[in-house]
């Protein structure tokens, strides 16, 4: 019996603890923001603002609040055993970079003229492969990778932070980055999905991840087989000239 008295009592202690904190996310113009998302830090508690800007999280005594969306810089936001309502500000990222700039392949519209999505992709990557399923449809492989769990080799697709298994429809004039990932340990946490590899691709991107190495995008395009035939014969002519001039001497 006093177990249960005791029991009663703890339960309705829990409720009380527990409270909701309610408030709306817009930006520095005063819209409304949708699919903000919104954690009470070091918990997994989290929501995301709705149509109308508004969210509401349950939390308990104090703590810190994060907003973050794509596009804005985070913002953390601490709150008391006394605050219910938080509103908040979310400032759009700078430095991004302008639209009218366009990546090398883009620039000869002769070089990508009769080739698809997939195929402007893959000719960006070293060892990659076009692959065909039975109605068709394209997606890439690139060398010496395979899902074994899934037995699959074609890669998946992480566009904006979403994650694809087969090429999304996209206009390759909005592409600013590109990455690829074939090592166990930066596939790891795609899991098995990854397996074969994971293609990144980002339609907005900041100044920094524009001219970083990792971006395929604005490097070099990969020697083709032709290409590399043609600098193997030249070296091995540039050799044997040499080694014939040695030979007079």
């Amino acid at each position: 019996m006093k177990k249960s008295f005791l029991l009663i009592l703890f339960i309705p202690a829990i409720l009380i603890s527990q409270k909701n904190i309610t408030g709306t996310v817009v930006d520095i113009n005063n819209n409304l923001l949708i699919g903000v998302k919104v954690n009470v830090e070091g918990s997994n508690e989290q929501v995301f603002s709705e149509a109308n800007g508004a969210f509401t999280i349950i939390t308990k005594g104090d703590g810190d609040l994060l907003f973050s969306k794509d596009g804005f810089s985070s913002q953390s936001v601490h709150f008391e055993e006394s605050t219910y309502t938080v509103n908040v500000t979310l400032n759009e990222v700078k430095k991004i970079i302008d639209d009218e700039k366009r990546t090398n392949s883009l620039r000869n519209i002769n070089v990508i003229s009769g080739l698809d999505f997939v195929e402007i992709i893959a000719n960006r990557i070293a060892g990659a492969k076009i692959k065909k399923d039975f109605n068709g449809n394209k997606n890439i492989t690139l060398r010496g990778r395979q899902s074994f769990k899934t037995n699959s080799d074609a890669v998946i697709w992480e566009i904006n932070g979403m994650i694809y298994n087969s090429p999304p429809p996209m206009d390759i004039s909005q592409i600013r980055y590109l990455e690829v990932l074939k090592d166990m340990a930066s596939t790891n946490r795609y899991g098995s999905q990854g397996g074969a590899g994971v293609i990144i691709l980002k339609t907005i991107v900041t100044e920094n991840e524009y001219k970083s190495s990792r971006n395929l995008w604005n490097a070099p395009p990969p020697l083709t087989d032709e290409e590399r035939k043609a600098l193997k014969a030249e070296r091995k002519a540039k050799r044997l000239a040499k080694k014939e001039k040695n030979k007079k001497n």
